[in-house]
């Protein structure tokens, strides 16, 4: 769960200033995760040009990616029936680089070619947390001042990087069973990020949900 502190963070944070739609569509659109991310930072520059976004490098990507494909790939298999894949973001209990900054949860009835993320509320099963060194890495070293523009830089770069990371680490696992993904905090925002339906894989992350 949020922290007081972190609910009043988000309260007085400037979400005029999120460039979701860059954010979405590089996503969805990028097939290169390194390119897609410099293009998500120098939308986040327009938004904010008094922050440094340069320090957030793509020196750590190819780790995380690999690292987080394996993690997925072991706990799919105590699930391997599982249709619907929730990962969600928690910037609280990363520890020192000892923690987690990834949750992930499995449903099992879910339909992968139904674009929705019902499923997502009601998990069968979940594993073992994971960390995406790199987001740890960034933020324990930030540069910038200790106010609004960290909580913006945090939200922006921990949704972007990781859908990044996460996107390319579903397609290294080469998931055989039909399935369909989502990820964003984890008492927050939430997008689909892609499905695989047949033989045919799709890039979710800038479609709308209708709402029921």
């Amino acid at each position: 769960m949020f922290s007081r502190v972190v609910l009043l963070h988000l309260e007085v944070m400037n979400f005029k200033a999120i460039p979701f739609k860059a954010i979405r569509d590089e996503i969805t659109r990028q097939a290169k995760p390194e390119l897609a991310f410099k293009n998500i930072l120098l939308a986040a520059k327009k938004k904010c040009p008094a922050l440094d976004w340069k320090q957030f490098s793509l020196e750590y990507m190819d780790t995380d990616i690999n690292a987080t494909a394996r993690w997925i790939k072991k706990t799919l298999k105590t699930v391997p029936d599982a249709k619907g894949i929730y990962l969600g973001l928690d910037t609280l209990n990363m520890r020192g680089g000892k923690g987690s900054n990834v949750e992930i949860g499995m449903n099992t009835d879910c339909d992968p070619a139904v674009k929705s993320m019902d499923w997502a509320y009601r998990c069968d099963a979940y594993g073992k947390n994971h960390l995406i060194k790199g987001l740890y890495r960034f933020f324990a070293k930030f540069k910038g001042p200790e106010d609004d523009n960290k909580d913006l830089a945090e939200y922006i770069v921990f949704l972007s990087y990781s859908g990044l990371v996460i996107r390319e680490a579903l397609l290294k696992v080469d998931i055989k069973n039909d399935f369909i993904s989502c990820w964003g905090f984890h008492d927050g925002d939430l997008f689909l990020l892609m499905n695989k339906v047949g033989q045919k894989t799709t890039f979710l992350a800038n479609k709308k949900i209708p709402r029921v």
